[in-house]
């Protein structure tokens, strides 16, 4: 394939269906590749932005970019610069981001390397404010997890409601309500072409939630009421 120098290979596993066996990947740095004939080409990872890559290629950015980070040390941080620039993002941290257009699109490609990103940084999440501010009285967060992970129990103290909208993947929330009721769980997972499967919910805000992710990854949408801000959400310990 006129391929050579490879090295740096990491094989890992990779599931986005809670009931489908894991995909096996492989990926590795290679030193030079000059077969003009070769059915693979050599591209600039900022370049894959404005692309139509391949599903399994946008869920194993995390993967990608911390070879790339490996192997060429600080250019994650570069990259997350142009990222930002080109999809016209503000960053308030390892982990945030706020639109700064009123008309906000979002693609597989921007989910995938927003994750990445902050992967490479050491955070297991990502997530994108679809509204400028905080202050706005809907919050849509586009939600990312780049691996799979347990958050909460939370809860935010007003007589509102909080809704997820699955995107990628599968996750579970578990519904603290004490008492006599005790716990009530449901999972959600976004499967193309399964009418029958819940892809969205909507539950009550002031209720102790636990999140946890079945899958390898999961993105998905949550929505709700502002104004917000982090302080608001309360963080709890369940007793088993």
């Amino acid at each position: 394939f006129g391929v050579s120098g490879i090295k740096n290979l990491t094989q890992f596993n990779l599931s986005v269906y809670m009931d489908s066996d894991a995909t096996q990947y492989l990926i590795c740095s290679v030193e030079k590749f000059g077969d003009l004939g070769s059915k693979y080409e050599l591209l600039r990872l900022d370049s894959l932005w404005s692309k139509n890559i391949d599903f399994s290629i946008s869920i194993a950015m995390n993967q990608i970019v911390s070879l790339i980070d490996t192997v060429d040390i600080g250019s994650a941080q570069r990259y997350e610069a142009k990222f930002v620039e080109y999809f016209d993002l503000k960053k308030e941290s390892s982990r945030v981001f706020f639109a700064n257009s009123n008309t906000v699109s979002v693609n597989e490609n921007m989910v995938s390397f927003l994750g990445a990103f902050s992967n490479s940084k050491g955070e297991k999440t990502a997530r994108l404010c679809m509204h400028k501010d905080q202050s706005h009285s809907i919050q849509e967060m586009l939600m990312i997890h780049s691996e799979p992970i347990v958050t909460g129990p939370l809860r935010q103290n007003n007589n509102s409601s909080v809704s997820y909208h699955m995107i990628r993947g599968a996750i579970e929330i578990t519904l603290h309500h004490g008492g006599s009721k005790g716990d009530e769980t449901h999972t959600i997972e976004y499967r193309s072409g399964e009418p029958s499967s819940n892809l969205a919910i909507r539950v009550p805000a002031n209720v102790f939630r636990t999140i946890r992710t079945l899958t390898s990854s999961a993105v998905f949408i949550e929505v709700q009421s502002g104004p917000f801000k982090d302080s608001d959400t309360e963080w709890s310990v369940i007793e088993s």
